[in-house]
Parts: C-alpha cells; structure tokens; sequence
C-alpha cells in the first residue's frame, strides 16, 4: 500500500511538472509570439513628431497615413513599416552589408565575403553626400521613425529577434540606400552566370556552333574574341564564389527576376481614360518583399502603391495625377575580365604596365565562431571574384553598374509629386543600376513605356568575358537618357512590355542578352488585339490569364508527330487525346498542363544533353528555352540527332521519344489513373518563412502558410515558376489594376500580407484572395478610405 501510494505521488507529482512545464511553454510562446503585435486603435504619443498623423487600416491592414508635412509623414511611415516588418527589414540590411553571419553562423562566411565585394554601402554613402536636402530630410525623417520603434520596442520585438537573440541595430539613410543596390544586384547576377556558361560553352561545342544556341545573338561592327583559354580552376572557384551570394535565396531576399506591364488609352477604354496593369515577377516567401502603403499630406501629396520594407518611397503606385509599373529591362550590367596578375598575386597587368591590386581585411563576426579576417581584391574595374585557388597568372574581376554613381531614392521622391510625363522622365532619370521599363498612364489621357536605367557603352558583345590586359574593353559610360527607348500615345492606342527584347537590331547599343521568350509578351499582345475596347474586369483577367502560348506553338508539333502511330498503348492514346482537345490553360484543375511542362524538361534533355554533357544540367535556361524556341519556329535543326543511338534521329522521332517518355514518367510517378495528373496537386505554393524550415519552430509559432494550389507556370501571363519538383517559388509578388478615371476603381492585391509578425491578423491575409485570382478594391479618396475603415490610430507629439 505505502509503495502504491508512493508511486501514486510520483506519477502526480511529474504530471503537475509536466502541466506546469506546458502552460510556462505556452504563456511564453504566446509572449514571443504576440508581445510585438502593433497598436492599431487609439492613440499614441511619437517623440518627434510636429503635429498629429492619422494612420487608416482596412480589411487587409493597409496604413492609410495622413500627415500635414512630410516630416511627419515619413517619420509616421517608418514607425509605421518597422512595426509590421522589422526583422525583415534587418535581415535585408544584413544581406547588403554582409552580416549575415552575425546572425545564422558559419555557414554564411563566404556569402557575406561575396556580398562585402559588392561594396553596396559605400555606393550608398555616395548616393547621400550626393542628394538634394529636400529628398534627404524625407529620408531622415522616416530613419527617426525607425529608430524611435527600434527604442520604444525594448524587449517585445518580432519573434525571429528574441529567437536568434539580437536586437538590431539603430537605422540608418545608408541602410535605405543599401536595399536599392541589393536590388540592382540581383537583377544584375544572372547576367555574370550566363557569361561563365556561355564561356564554358564555347570551349565544349566550338564558338560558331555555341553562337547559334546564344539567344538574340547581334554584334555591329568588327568581331573580336580573345583568343585564350581560361583555366578550369579559375572559373569554378569564380562560379563557387559568385553562387555562394545564393543562399540568400532561402532567406526569402529575392528582388525582380521578371515582370509584366501594359497600359491602354482612353480611346480603348470602357472609362474613357487609361487603364494600366502591372505585376512584378519576385521570390514568393513570407513575409513578401512589398508592403502595401497609402501616404497622404491633404492638399499637397497623395500616392498609394508598394514599397519595399527599409526604404521610405512608393516603388510603384499612382498618385492623384500618373500611374506607373515596372519591368526588368534586362540590362546586361556585368562583364567579366581575365586579368593578367603576378606570382605575389599584388599586381595585375593593362596597356603595357603593371598596376596594384588594391586589397581589403574584412572582419566576419561569426555567431559562436571566431571572427574570420578575409581579403578581398580589387582592379580598377571591381572585385576579384576568382575567390582564393591559386591560378597561376590569372584572375577575374567583375565590372557592375552597381558601383557607379545613381539615385533610385530620388526617383521615388520625384514620383510622389511627378504631374506628367515630363515630370515622370525627369524622375526615371535618376536609375541606373535597377533598370526597368517603366509603363505610364495620366488622368490627361496619356499613355507611355520608357526604360529607365543604366546602358554600359562597350566595344564587345557583353556575354564574353573579356582580356583584361588593355582597356580597350573597358566601359565607355552609359547610354545618354536622351537615346533610350521609349513610346509615348502610340497610334495602337497601347503599350506592354515583359521582360522580351527591348529594341531591334537597328538601335545602336547593345543592350543585353538574356530575354526572356516571347511567349508572356505574345499573349498579353493577342489579348490587347482581342478587343477594341478594355473594362477594369478585362484587364482583371488579363492579369491572372494562365493560357500557354508556349504550348500553343510547341504542341501541334507534338500532334503532328505522334499522330497516326499505329503502337500507342492505352496511356498513351488517352494523354494523346488529352492533347488533341487542350485549348493551352494551364487551369490547376487541368491534366496537360501537368504533361507539358514534364515534357518541356524531357525533350529538352533528348535533344541537348547528349552533346552537352555535364554542362547541360549547368544550363542557363533562357539558352535552353531560346533553343527550343528555335526547333518551333523552324530556325535550326543543331542537336536534333540522339548521339547515344546508332541510328540518326529526325526531331519528329524525338518528340515520339519525349511523348511516350514523359507518358511512361507520370504513369509511375503520379498513377496510372490521369484524373491523379491535376496540375495544382503536383504544382504549389506555399508561403514560406526563412525560419519556417525548422519543423517545431513553424508549429510553435505558425511562420509557413499553404500550401496553396495554383496554375500557371513561367511562360504564362499569371506567372508561377517553380523549382526542383514542380514546387512554386517566383511568381507576381503584386497585382495592380489602376483605373485613372477613378482611382478607388482600382484594384491590388499582394501574394502575403502587411505584415510580417505571424501572430498578425494581416500576416498572409491576402494569399487565398491572391492564389484564387481576386483582388480587393484599393481605397484611395478619404472618403473610400473612411468607408473601408476598420482601425485608426492616432499618432501625436508629445505635450
């Protein structure tokens, strides 16, 4: 009795332990969790500030901030943005100057050593010595905002902080600068990537040969490639140094990789004035890249649209007289050098003299490490990217747009209080290094494309890397503003670009290389062609359209092939049939879809692989897809033959091949049943967070939502490229409908939320509106944001 007695008390007495240690676990996630969650009602007092700041929220939590003066505006603006979007905010600032280490670990030591070489921030010193007081004092202001967050705070921060253990440190200007210049590298990077392959390339087909798969190949003038060979050693410690900066992928820092715009005129338009759409192509993460913002100063400024958590200025948006949306303009920005160094590896060699390598320690703090000192390179062009292998007598250096002289913020500055056109050139003028085309609408009727950005002036074709040892090949500026393309009020009555070629072979500079295919830019033009006159609804579902004109090119090559085989099997009749009726939606409740883009990866392989050896699966894939673009139309017939049978195969043999391969695939990798091929059972998004990848912190504090089904895929207009099998993660990181003749019938919707704090009502409020292709009214006049009121805060000055 006494031993069962005893037992009874220890089994209690351990149980009580447990509950305690549970509900301690559970006030103290709950602490973690919501300590940082916002004021949204009330009042409350701002240090700083001049006078009171009303601040609207909506269904979804937009601020709608109003202010009598900029100062407070932007002060209001950067409390404001930090409440919801700190730790974001910190980890983008973390990436620009390479401190990422500070906070992950080891593991990151080369990514900051890489994003250090960038030398982002002394960009930005640059760009803030350089800026005009008015933009400046706006700027300061929302750094006060910060700060006076990051100070009133204390402990209760956003969960990833007291997780991690850190507290940020004090904002700055040049930290709002810093988040531009990561932008304009990410942008930049593919081009660095494509002229290491295409290098590779030539030395394993031969030049003339790799010429041909180059897409959009032209060069003017007299044609001249060095005639070296550049060590194994050297490009792969230069491809594993550039590539080390991809880890910043998982953190969910993934600016512009492609993007749509269009706009129609008055003259095609239900209302009688323009209507312009955009959709900016971004890593899809949580939290997303863009915060919804509305800043308001009665009588003087009022402009809505998205901003990037860090800086203070509307990327893109409309104000009360232009709209405007963004493009990658696909700027070939970055050119690669062999430079002639010595043994000591302190001197390199240009126009017959040897000259320093200018070196710089670096101090990586480490989180539980020891701090790492490295050196980094540099030739009057930029970095030595060669990492550290010791090539004997050579090195790359990088030349980027990045490290010269632009001034995004004050475009963004100029966009608040741009009236037209003119005012709208004068403020694109100031890019450089992110460069975009710029779609264009006004209340007066116009209507306009412009590109906006930094064109190096070079003797070469920039997807060669070039000698280093004569500055011949140096950069010879920039395009001036003046010759950069533009269109305004075509007679079309319409304007569009996505990510295509910008201009024929007639314009005098070369721009870039790496286009996207034409197929977004295809179908948004057939849908422009469609109709004469457009509604805001047409242009709704315009926007979210998920035909394939890809598949619509390349599937009646497979028709033609596969037709009047006389040995298809069951399957392969029923996925034939399947084929033969698809219209090209790319729907998530469609099969084909499913068996098109296994397809495109399948005879891609067939017909490229074989040659190509290891480098094929290296491949730039818009080298790939220019490829294929090419056996559609027709243009060549390089690579056709499978070089591991005895036979000669033709291209419809191949497609036979790839048709019954890809059958065979699915059948054993879904089911032999094709009603299990559904495109959004195989194809997802799920909005993750960088920390959501640990298991039991996602469920303690909820940081991934989804997954989601979803269509499309990276040829159609509703964009959702994906990765590794079929799992989305880049896709329209914003939609915007903007209607100028009236402006609350415009409509936005964003793949996430406001905010970033998981315990938020608005952290990923948005995504089931965003995956099922709808969109929420965007309150712009006081009296629709009054309407849409579901929370005001007061913000004041002390007494």
């Amino acid at each position: 009795m006494l031993i069962m007695k005893m037992l009874k008390i220890i089994l209690f007495t351990i149980l009580s332990l447990i509950i305690v240690a549970l509900a301690v676990l559970f006030f103290l996630i709950r602490d973690i969790s919501g300590s940082a969650l916002p004021q949204y009602d009330g009042e409350l007092i701002l240090k700083g500030l001049q006078d009171e700041v009303s601040v609207y929220r909506d269904e979804r939590g937009i601020p709608h901030i109003y202010g009598v003066n900029e100062h407070d505006l932007y002060m209001v603006t950067g409390y404001i943005m930090a409440q919801e979007r700190m730790w974001q905010m910190d980890l983008i600032r973390r990436a620009t100057t390479g401190r990422l280490s500070e906070i992950f670990g080891e593991d990151y030591v080369n990514t900051d050593l890489f994003l250090r070489a960038l030398r982002i921030p002394q960009k930005s010193k640059m760009i803030i010595e350089n800026s005009e007081s008015d933009m400046l004092a706006c700027v300061s202001a929302y750094v006060d905002g910060v700060n006076h967050y990051i100070e009133s705070a204390g402990k209760k921060l956003p969960p990833e902080f007291r997780i991690l253990g850190y507290k940020p440190d004090p904002w700055t200007m040049e930290d709002c600068a810093n988040i531009i210049g990561y932008m304009g590298w990410d942008l930049a990077k593919n081009n660095m990537n494509g002229d290491l392959f295409i290098y590779k390339l030539i030395q394993k087909i031969g030049r003339e040969e790799a010429i041909r798969l180059i897409p959009y190949y032209n060069i003017k003038g007299e044609f001249v490639y060095p005639d070296f060979k550049i060590d194994e050693a050297l490009l792969a410690a230069a491809g594993d140094f550039v590539n080390s900066a991809d880890k910043v992928k998982g953190l969910g820092i993934t600016p512009f990789t492609g993007s749509n715009n269009w706009a129609v005129s008055g003259e095609r338009s239900s209302t009688g004035k323009p209507l312009l759409s955009n959709d900016m192509h971004l890593g899809l993460s949580s939290p997303g890249i863009w915060i919804q913002m509305h800043l308001v100063i009665p009588g003087e400024m009022n402009i809505t649209g998205v901003i990037v958590p860090g800086e203070p200025f509307i990327i893109a948006g409309h104000n009360e007289r232009i709209a405007w949306g963004e493009t990658n303009l696909m700027v070939d920005d970055i050119d690669l050098y062999l430079e002639m160094t010595n043994p000591e590896k302190t001197k390199y060699y240009c126009d017959g003299e040897w000259h320093d390598i200018r070196t710089v320690d670096e101090t990586i703090k480490v989180k539980k490490g020891d701090d790492q000192v490295l050196q980094l390179r540099f030739t009057h062009r930029g970095p030595i990217i060669s990492g550290f292998r010791d090539v004997e007598g050579a090195d790359l250096s990088m030349r980027w747009s990045g490290n010269d002289m632009s001034n995004e913020l004050m475009t963004g500055y100029l966009l608040t209080k741009a009236s037209g056109w003119d005012d709208f050139r004068e403020a694109i003028s100031w890019f450089n290094t992110a460069s975009q085309n710029f779609a264009y609408a006004d209340v007066d009727g116009n209507i306009g494309l412009h590109a906006g950005g930094g064109i190096p002036i070079r003797e070469l074709h920039g997807s060669f890397i070039m000698p280093g040892d004569s500055s011949r090949y140096d950069w010879k500026g920039y395009v001036p503003k003046d010759q950069l393309p533009y269109s305004f009020n075509p007679g079309y009555g319409a304007v569009s670009s996505a990510n295509n070629k910008t201009v024929d072979a007639d314009y005098p500079y070369y721009i870039g290389t790496y286009y996207t295919m034409p197929y977004r830019i295809n179908r948004i033009r057939e849908m422009i062609s469609s109709a004469v006159v457009f509604s805001v609804d047409d242009f709704k579902r315009m926007i979210t359209d998920r035909h394939s004109n890809y598949a619509a090119k390349l599937t009646p090559l497979i028709i033609n092939a596969v037709e009047g085989l006389s040995d298809l099997s069951e399957q392969e009749n029923r996925v034939f049939e399947g084929i033969r009726e698809w219209d090209y939606d790319m729907g998530p409740d469609i099969i084909m879809p499913t068996f098109f883009d296994h397809f495109l990866k399948i005879l891609a392989s067939k017909l490229l692989s074989d040659e190509l050896g290891e480098l094929f699966k290296g491949m730039n894939g818009t080298i790939r897809d220019y490829y294929l673009l090419g056996i559609i139309r027709g243009d060549h017939d390089l690579y056709i033959d499978d070089t591991g049978t005895e036979n000669t195969e033709t291209l419809n043999e191949i497609l036979i091949a790839s048709f019954r391969e890809t059958v065979t695939l699915l059948t054993e990798k879904y089911s032999a049943d094709t009603s299990k091929w559904l495109w959004g059972d195989i194809h997802q998004f799920t909005a993750s967070h960088p920390m959501g990848s640990i298991r039991v912190l996602d469920r303690l504090f909820g940081f991934n939502v989804g997954p989601f089904r979803v269509g499309g895929s990276n040829h159609t207009v509703s964009t959702y490229s994906y990765s590794g099998e079929f799992v989305v993660d880049h896709g329209a990181s914003e939609r915007h409908v903007f209607n100028t003749a009236d402006w609350d019938d415009s409509y936005t919707v964003i793949p996430t939320g406001i905010s970033g704090l998981p315990a938020s009502e608005f952290y990923c409020s948005q995504i089931l509106t965003y995956c099922e292709d709808r969109f929420y009214r965007d309150h712009f006049s006081l009296q629709a944001v009054k309407e849409a009121q579901k929370y005001l805060l007061l913000l004041k000055p002390p007494a």
